[in-house]
C-alpha cells in the first residue's frame, strides 16, 4: 500500500492512492491520532513534574476534581458519601445546590462584561441520583477555598453502594414513505 503526501499550507495530509480501500485511510488517521495524544500526554506528566511540589499537588487534586468525583469516606465511625465538584471559576453567590426528591442538582452561572463591552457567559450543570437510602434532607454542602464544592451525605448503617449496570437501548427509526 503505498501513501502519498501533499502539502497544504505547511501541512502534511494523506492522499488516498487507488489500491487503498477508504476505511484504511480513516484507520491509519485513527492510529495516528492516538499516538499524537500518547505524545501529549507524555509531554504534559513531564512537565508537570517541573512545577513545585505543592503546585504540582494542587494542580493535580483540580485536575482529578474537574468532574463529579464520588467517594466513601468514613468521619467519626459513620459512612459518609461525598460529592466533588470543580467550581473555581464560579462565585460562591453564583452556586446553587438543590435536591429534587433523590436528584441533586448543581448549578453555577456566570456573567460578566468585558473591557470590550461583549457578555462573557460561563453555565456549569451537573446532576446525580442520590443512592438508595440516602435521604437528600440530610446533604451538607461546603465550598473551599480552592473553589472545591463537596456534598456529603451519611450512608445508613450496613448499606452498600451497588453499581447498576448500564445497558444500551436501541434507538428504532420510523421509515418515511415515499409520496407518490
Amino acid at each position: 500500500m503505498a501513501l502519498r503526501l501533499f502539502n497544504d499550507r505547511d501541512t502534511m495530509w494523506p492522499a488516498m492512492t487507488s489500491e487503498q480501500e477508504p476505511l484504511s485511510v480513516f484507520r491509519n488517521m485513527d492510529r495516528e491520532m492516538k499516538r499524537m495524544q500518547r505524545d501529549i500526554d507524555h509531554m504534559f506528566r513531564q512537565s508537570i513534574n517541573t512545577l513545585p511540589e505543592e503546585d504540582r499537588r494542587a494542580f493535580l487534586e483540580r485536575r482529578a476534581n474537574d468532574h463529579a468525583t464520588s467517594s466513601v469516606e468514613e468521619r467519626d465511625g459513620k459512612k459518609l458519601l461525598k460529592y466533588s465538584f470543580d467550581l473555581h471559576n464560579y462565585k460562591p453567590e453564583e452556586i446553587a445546590v438543590k435536591a429534587t426528591d433523590n436528584t441533586v442538582t448543581i448549578h453555577a452561572k456566570h456573567e460578566y462584561h468585558d473591557q470590550q463591552g461583549h457578555n462573557v457567559f460561563r453555565e456549569y450543570r451537573r446532576h446525580f441520583v442520590l443512592p438508595e437510602g440516602v435521604k437528600a434532607e440530610h446533604l451538607q454542602s461546603k465550598l473551599a477555598n480552592s473553589g472545591i464544592l463537596a456534598i456529603e451525605a451519611p450512608l445508613p448503617e450496613g448499606h452498600k453502594l451497588t453499581h447498576h449496570m448500564e445497558h444500551c437501548i436501541p434507538i428504532q427509526r420510523e421509515e418515511k414513505k415515499a409520496i407518490k
